[in-house]
C-alpha cells in the first residue's frame, strides 16, 4: 500500500490501487483495460460508460479517452506531468520533442518502462515543465521513492476525483442511467453482484483448540481480508464474472487494505460504503483453524453497517444484475428489504443465499424465502427455520419444512459433499471431494461463485451445474495446503471433468 493511501482519503481513493497497478510495464492501454479484472472499477465508471454508449466503442478504449481526457484538466501542470508519464498516456510527446529533452529521454518516456519512465521524469524535471509552457515548481525535483509512494498517487487520487465527479466540459461528462451502464459489454462473463460481510480476518492455525483457562502455540498467524460477502465477490472474479460487493467497512487503515485487495482481484469496489467516523473501525474476525480447515471464530463489528437507504441507492443495479448473492451478515431487516426490491423487479435475477452467522429467530426470515432460488447451508445453519425438535437434525425433514415455505432449492453442506433439495425433485448427492481437508465457509463461498457462474451460462440448476460447483469446492480444498486461494476458471473445469469421468465409470 502507498504511504499516501494510509494518509488520506477521498471519495475517489478506491481508484488508486486501480491505476497503481495500470501504471506497470506498458502503462495504461485498451488491452491491459480489457485483460486485467482490476481495471473493472474504471470500465463501470458512468463517465466511461456514457463515452462508451455515445461512440460506439468498448468500455475498455473509452477508458483510454477518458482518461487522457481528464488528465488535460488536473489543476496541477506537475500532476498532470506526472499522471501522463506513470501511466504512459503520452499527451505531451509533441511538446516535448520540440524541446531540448535528449533523444534518449524521449524515448524512455514513450516506451521505456515504469522505472525508466519515472528516471527520465526526475532527470529533466525542469526541462518537462517548461516544454508545456510553465514555471518549474520552486521546491526541488523528487526523487523516484517519492514519485512512486507518494507524488503520483496524490495525483491518481485527484484523477480519480474528476473521473467520480467530472468537469461538465465534455459531451460525455454527464452521468447515464445506471441499467444502461450495466447494459454495456465489458467482456465479462455475468453480472453478480454481491451484498455481504467485509472485515479483517485473524487466523491462528492451531494443532487444538484451546480448552477454557489454558493456551496453545499457534503453528502460524494470518491477517487477511475477509468475511463471507468479500470471499464469495472474489471467487466470482476468479471465474471470470462482472462482479460488485456491496458492503461497509470504516474509513481506516483495515478499509484501505480490503479495498485494495478487492480491487487487485478484479471486483467493482464502487459500490462500497466507507463510513467516515474517528469512533467507527473496520470490523474484524479471530479464527482458530485446525488441521483439516474446520474452524471457530469470533466476529467484532463497531459501527460499519448497511441500512435501507444505502441498499435503495442501488436498487436498479440490485435488480437488473444476473445474480445477486446475499449473506446473513446483513441486518435481517436489510435482508428482507432487498428480496423485496427483488420480488418487484419486472426481470428478477437469480437469488443465492448463504446463512453464515444464522440469525437468532430464522422464523422472522421465512416468508421472505419464497424469494431466495438457492440456499446453500449447513445443517447447523438453518437449526433455527425448523418447525420442531426433530427437524433440527434430520436433512429431509427440515428440507421438506424450507421447500413447503416456498424455497426453490435448498444446497446442504457437509464435511464430505452434501446434498441438493429441489420442490418435486428426489435429492441430488454433491460430490464430495478427494482431500482431507473438511468442508468450510471459505469452501462454500467458491461454490456459491461457481453455481452462479453456471446458472448464468445455463440458466437452471442441472446435474452439469451441481457437479461444476462441486468442482469448484474440490478445486479449492486440492490447493488448500499450497496458497488459500479461489481457483481459477481452468482449474474448476479440469476437476468437473475429472468427478465427471469418476460418475460416468461408477
Amino acid at each position: 500500500m502507498s504511504d499516501y493511501l494510509v494518509q488520506g482519503l477521498t471519495e475517489a481513493t478506491y481508484l488508486v490501487p486501480v491505476f497503481e497497478s495500470l501504471r506497470r510495464y506498458d502503462g495504461l492501454t485498451a488491452k491491459r483495460l480489457s485483460a486485467t479484472r482490476a481495471a473493472n472499477p474504471l470500465l463501470r465508471l458512468p463517465i466511461v460508460q456514457n463515452h462508451a454508449v455515445q461512440t460506439g466503442q468498448k468500455p475498455a478504449a473509452a477508458a483510454v479517452e477518458v482518461i487522457t481526457e481528464q488528465v488535460r484538466e488536473l489543476d496541477s501542470p506537475t500532476d498532470r506531468i506526472i499522471a501522463d508519464t506513470a501511466l504512459r498516456l503520452g499527451i505531451y510527446l509533441k511538446a516535448y520533442k520540440s524541446s531540448q529533452i535528449s533523444k534518449r529521454a524521449l524515448y524512455l518516456l514513450a516506451s521505456g518502462g515504469l522505472g525508466e519512465r519515472r528516471q527520465a521524469l526526475v532527470e529533466h524535471w525542469d526541462a518537462l515543465h517548461q516544454a508545456i509552457g510553465v514555471q518549474p515548481p520552486s521546491e526541488r525535483p523528487p526523487r523516484e521513492h517519492t514519485l512512486r509512494t507518494r507524488r503520483e498517487s496524490e495525483a491518481f487520487d485527484k484523477l480519480g476525483a474528476l473521473l467520480v465527479n467530472p468537469k461538465p466540459t465534455g459531451g460525455h461528462s454527464g452521468p447515464i442511467p445506471l441499467s444502461t451502464a450495466l447494459s454495456v459489454d465489458s467482456t465479462a462473463a455475468g453480472q453478480v453482484i454481491v451484498v455481504g460481510g467485509a472485515t479483517i480476518d485473524h487466523i491462528w492455525r492451531v494443532r487444538s483448540i484451546p480448552e477454557i483457562a489454558t493456551s496453545a502455540m499457534a503453528m502460524s498467524y494470518t491477517r487477511t481480508p475477509g468475511g463471507k460477502g468479500l470471499s464469495q465477490a472474489v471467487a466470482a472474479a476468479h471465474l471470470d464474472l462482472d462482479v460488485a460487493l456491496i458492503a461497509a467497512i470504516a474509513n481506516d487503515e483495515d478499509g484501505e487494505v480490503i479495498r485494495d485487495h478487492l480491487a487487485s482481484e478484479g471486483v467493482d469496489i464502487s459500490f462500497l460504503t466507507v463510513v467516515d467516523r474517528q469512533d467507527v473501525r473496520t470490523p474484524a474476525t479471530g479464527v482458530f483453524e485446525l488441521p483439516a480447515g474446520n474452524s471457530s471464530a469470533a466476529v467484532w463489528r463497531d459501527g460499519p453497517e448497511l441500512d435501507v437507504a444505502t441498499i435503495d441507492r442501488w436498487a436498479a443495479a440490485l435488480t437488473s444484475c444476473d445474480v445477486l448473492l446475499l449473506t446473513f451478515e446483513l441486518p435481517q431487516s436489510v435482508l428482507r428489504h432487498i428480496l423485496s426490491l427483488v420480488a418487484a423487479a419486472p426481470e428478477r435475477p437469480v437469488v443465492i443465499l448463504t446463512p453464515g452467522q444464522p440469525y437468532a429467530d430464522g422464523h422472522l426470515l421465512s416468508p421472505a424465502l419464497k424469494q431466495v432460488d438457492y440456499l446453500v447451508a449447513y445443517l447447523w445453519e438453518l437449526e433455527t427455520f425448523a418447525f420442531s425438535d426433530e427437524a433440527r437434525y434430520d436433512p429431509q425433514l427440515l428440507s421438506e419444512n424450507l421447500l413447503s415455505l416456498g424455497l426453490r432449492c435448498l444446497c446442504l453442506l457437509g464435511d464430505r459433499g452434501g446434498t441438493v433439495y429441489q420442490q418435486g425433485s428426489p435429492p441430488e448427492p454433491l460430490p464430495a471431494p478427494h482431500s482431507v481437508l473438511k468442508q468450510s465457509s471459505i469452501t462454500r463461498d467458491s461454490f456459491c461463485a461457481a453455481l452462479a457462474a453456471r446458472l448464468i451460462e445455463g440458466g437452471s440448476l442441472t446435474d452439469d451445474a451441481i457437479r461444476w460447483a462441486a468442482a469448484a469446492m474440490t478445486s479449492f480444498t486440492g490447493a488448500y495446503r499450497e496458497a488459500a486461494s479461489h481457483p481459477r476458471r481452468a482449474v474448476v473445469e479440469k476437476h468437473y471433468r475429472e468427478i465427471s469421468d469418476a460418475m460416468e465409470v461408477d
